[in-house]
C-alpha cells in the first residue's frame, strides 16, 4: 500500500478544536468563507494555531450562486495570506446546485484575485447529479480533484483509512483525485472529524500545493517565454514532483513547454516519468543521466507532450549531488 498522509477539513461546526491535539494531521483544511455573506468565525484562530505549530494549513470556500468575482474578492479579503493554498467546495446547499460553468467561473475569478486555489472538492455523487461532465476545464487550470466516499468505521484516521484500492481513488470526469475524503467519523482531537488522505510524502504534498507557474506575460510582447525553476530533493529514492503549465493548451493558451535538468559536482542519475491527461504515467524514462560537464539535459528530447499534468523525478545514481529543474514555456 502506498504511504499516505492525512488531514481534516474543519469549520465552525468543530468550534473549540485545538490543533495541537490532532495526532494524525499532517495538514489542516479550514473553512474561511461562503458566498459573499459568510466568514467563518474560527478560521483566523486556527490559522494562528497552525502557524505556531508549523502545520500545513489550507483554506476552503463554499460556493454560492452569487457573482464569482464578488465571491473570490470576499475570500481574498479573509484568507489572511494569499500564498496559502485553498480549496473550492462545490456541492448543493438548499435550492442552489452549482453548475460546472459556475465552478470554472469561481476558479478563474480566484486566480484573478491572486488566490492560490489548488483543489476542487467535487464529490462523485454530485458530479453524477450534474450529468457526469468532462472535467478537462478543471484539469487545464491545474486544479486538483478532491473526492469523497465513506466505507464506514470509526477510530483514529490511520486505522480506518481504506487504502489504495478504495473507490474514492477512482478517476471520474477524466481526472484522478489527488485527495480522498475517506470518513466523516474519524476520532482525533476529541471530536468526530472529516478526514482526508493524500498518497505521498509531505514534500510531494507541498509541491502539489505550490502556486501555479505564472500565466502572466508582458503586455508589450505576449510571446515572451515564461520560466520557473527549482531544486530536486536529494537522497536515494527521493521524489520531486514538478507541475508544468498545460503544453499546447489551457485557458492561458500555452504553446510549447520544455523541461530540463542540470547538476554539478558529479553526474546525477534520475528516473523521470510524465503524467498525461487521459494516458496516465505514459512517458517513462527510467535511466536518465544528467551530466555534470555539459549543458542542461532534456529527458523528453523536445517539447513536453500536450496534456501533460505533472512530472515525477526520482533520485537514483549519485543522489546527493546538487540537481535542479527548469520549465520554459511560451504563449500561443
Amino acid at each position: 500500500m502506498t504511504a499516505a498522509i492525512f488531514g481534516p477539513d474543519i469549520s465552525s461546526f468543530q468550534s473549540g478544536l485545538v490543533l495541537s491535539r490532532l495526532m494524525d494531521a499532517s495538514f489542516v483544511i479550514a473553512k474561511t468563507t461562503e458566498g459573499t455573506y459568510y466568514t467563518d468565525a474560527d478560521y483566523q484562530g486556527w490559522r494562528a494555531q497552525a502557524a505556531k505549530l508549523q502545520k500545513r494549513f489550507l483554506w476552503y470556500h463554499f460556493l454560492s450562486g452569487e457573482r464569482a468575482a464578488a465571491q473570490a474578492a470576499h475570500t481574498a479579503a479573509n484568507v489572511g495570506d494569499l500564498a496559502l493554498p485553498g480549496m473550492l467546495d462545490a456541492e448543493p446547499e438548499g435550492p442552489y446546485s452549482p453548475s460546472l460553468a459556475q465552478i470554472v467561473d469561481y476558479i478563474d475569478a480566484a486566480f484573478a484575485a491572486g488566490l492560490n486555489l489548488r483543489l476542487l472538492y467535487l464529490p462523485r455523487w454530485y458530479w453524477e447529479r450534474i450529468g457526469s461532465p468532462d472535467l478537462s476545464e478543471i484539469s487545464a487550470r491545474c486544479v486538483h480533484l478532491v473526492s469523497s466516499q465513506y466505507p464506514g468505521g470509526t477510530g483514529a484516521p490511520h486505522t480506518i483509512y481504506p487504502g489504495d484500492g478504495a473507490a474514492g481513488w477512482e478517476s471520474y470526469g477524466g481526472m484522478t483525485p489527488l485527495i480522498y475524503q475517506f470518513t466523516n467519523q474519524a476520532s482525533d482531537g476529541g471530536q468526530p472529524l472529516d478526514y482526508n488522505a493524500f498518497k505521498g510524502t509531505t514534500a510531494q504534498f507541498d509541491a502539489a500545493m505550490a502556486p501555479r507557474v505564472s500565466t502572466t506575460t508582458p503586455t508589450e510582447d505576449e510571446n515572451m517565454p515564461a520560466f520557473a525553476t527549482g531544486t530536486v530533493e536529494p537522497g536515494e529514492g527521493a521524489v520531486t514532483v514538478v507541475l508544468p503549465p498545460p503544453a499546447n493548451g489551457g485557458t492561458a493558451r500555452w504553446g510549447k513547454v520544455w523541461f530540463s535538468l542540470g547538476c554539478t559536482n558529479g553526474d546525477a542519475g534520475v528516473h523521470v516519468v510524465g503524467y498525461v491527461d487521459g494516458q496516465g504515467w505514459s512517458h517513462d524514462y527510467p535511466s536518465v543521466v544528467v551530466p555534470d560537464h555539459g549543458d542542461r539535459f532534456n529527458p523528453f528530447g523536445g517539447p513536453l507532450p500536450a496534456g501533460i499534468q505533472k512530472i515525477k523525478i526520482t533520485r537514483t545514481g549519485n543522489p546527493t549531488v546538487p540537481l535542479a529543474w527548469l520549465i520554459e514555456a511560451t504563449s500561443q
